[in-house]
C-alpha cells in the first residue's frame, strides 16, 4: 500500500507531492491514467455520458451502440500521438498508429465503412 502526502505552503498552495510506502516495500507511484483516459474520452465525445444533458440514451441498446462506436473509434480508427513510430522512408516523419495497431491486432487504421461491412466469422 502507498500513502500520498501533499506538502503545502502557508497559503495552501501545493508545493510537492510525496508517495510513501505505508505497508510493505516501496514501489513506483501508482497512476490512474490507464483507467481515467477512456472514461474522459467517452465523456468528451458522448453527450449521454455527462450529467443533465439533452442527449440522453433512453434505451439500453442505444447506450450500448454509443459506447461501442466510441470504443471502436478510440481503439481502431483514431491515431494516437503517443503510439506513432518514426518513418524511414524519408517522405513522412512518423507512422500514425492506433492502439489496435500497436497491439498487433490489425495492420491499418479501420474506417467506419470497413467496420460496418466486414463479416466476422463466428466459431461455435
Amino acid at each position: 500500500m502507498t500513502k500520498t502526502v501533499k506538502h503545502r505552503d502557508e497559503h495552501g498552495r501545493l508545493l510537492s507531492v510525496e508517495t510513501r510506502a505505508s505497508l510493505g516495500a516501496g514501489m513506483e507511484p501508482a497512476g490512474t491514467v490507464h483507467v481515467e483516459r477512456p472514461g474522459g474520452a467517452l465523456r468528451d465525445r458522448l453527450g449521454a455520458f455527462t450529467r443533465k444533458t439533452h442527449a440522453e440514451a433512453l434505451r439500453d441498446a442505444t447506450w450500448d451502440a454509443l459506447v461501442g462506436l466510441q470504443l471502436f473509434d478510440h481503439n481502431f480508427h483514431r491515431a494516437h500521438q503517443a503510439l506513432r513510430l518514426p518513418c524511414a522512408d524519408g517522405v513522412h516523419r512518423h507512422q500514425q498508429r492506433s492502439p489496435a495497431m500497436a497491439l498487433g491486432l490489425t495492420d491499418h487504421r479501420w474506417s467506419f465503412q470497413e467496420l460496418l461491412t466486414t463479416r466476422i466469422p463466428i466459431t461455435p
